[in-house]
């Protein structure tokens, strides 16, 4: 079999984003990855040197691609910062369960990438300035942190199936709009 299809790391990113995407991480591998981009599996070690590089940079694509959608829903609501973190708290669990794979990737195991990456200032910036209008900026990071974990830890319940039984927008709406509501009071 000749390879002349010439690749690059960004074109690699991509492919494996999309097959996570669309297969899961247990389909993810080196060598699946060399079929759908019709090339030997050993040309892929000159972008990415193991399996871990790889998934870091689908990492960093999926942030920048949240970073990219939560910009957006801070944008829809510029002078009122209760109502930028309400819509980028809906933004956020609806782009979680609309990519559950690379969301896990990012946010269910061990970080791939380290939180003062390009990638993860941009996933978090807006959130920051938004709870910084609200707290002052020596709270902001704490108070970035605590809906973070609000809304990740809602998103990852209904990922995992955990709300079933339940109403999740409707409880999860509740839940967002009373925390909002008692930050910076």
């Amino acid at each position: 079999m000749v390879y002349t299809q010439k690749i690059s790391r960004e074109m690699l990113a991509e492919g494996a984003y999309e097959l996570l995407e669309r297969e899961g991480i247990e389909a993810l591998s080196m060598r699946r990855l060399a079929q759908i981009v019709n090339v030997r599996a050993s040309s892929l070690y000159h972008h990415f040197p193991e399996k871990s590089a790889l998934l870091a940079a689908v990492a960093e694509k999926g942030l920048f691609h949240l970073a990219a959608a939560l910009e957006r829903a801070s944008n829809l609501a510029l002078g009122d910062p209760r109502r930028q973190i309400y819509t980028m708290g809906m933004t956020y669990r609806e782009w979680a369960l609309q990519h559950p794979q690379v969301y896990r990737l990012l946010f269910a195991d061990t970080p791939l990438i380290e939180n003062t990456s390009p990638a993860s200032l941009a996933a978090f910036a807006p959130m920051l300035a938004a709870t910084g209008t609200l707290v002052g900026a020596s709270q902001a990071p704490a108070a970035t942190q605590a809906v973070w974990a609000f809304v990740h830890g809602y998103v990852m319940l209904e990922l995992s199936g955990h709300m079933q039984q339940c109403l999740p927008i409707e409880g999860f709406q509740l839940g967002l709009s009373c925390f909002i509501q008692e930050l910076g009071r």
